[in-house]
């Protein structure tokens, strides 16, 4: 049976999986260009995949009740929130975090629901 809990954890997967992808792409379409992949994966973008990668384990993680999931998920949460404050606080165009920042609210609305539903 899917509770509330498990369906925010794969939320959670789903939504940083797909700010992964968007990372991912970026890559991808600097290598297809002519880059190198040292070139095309700057310190940005390397955050972003940890940032991600934590959260989606953290989501698979609450979503399969196991302990400290939900913790798991919150690390990568705030990892990714800092990520796009880094953005804001560097003085980049909105369109170039706009993504970031509708990202992780969205995984803090969902981590804080992992957070504060208990386990069963």
């Amino acid at each position: 049976m899917l509770t509330f809990r498990r369906i925010a954890g794969l939320a959670l997967a789903a939504l940083s999986g797909w700010l992964l992808w968007q990372g991912l792409e970026g890559v991808l379409m600097m290598t297809s260009r002519g880059s190198s992949l040292a070139q095309s994966v700057d310190l940005l973008n390397g955050w972003r995949f940890v940032a991600s990668g934590i959260a989606i384990i953290g989501g698979l993680l609450a979503a399969t009740s196991v302990r400290f999931g939900a913790v798991v998920a919150l690390v990568g949460t705030l990892l990714f929130a800092a990520l796009a404050a880094a953005f804001i606080l560097a003085g980049t165009d909105s369109s170039l975090w706009m993504d970031e920042v509708i990202g992780a609210a969205g995984m803090i609305v969902l981590t804080g629901a992992l957070l504060f539903i208990r386990r069963r």
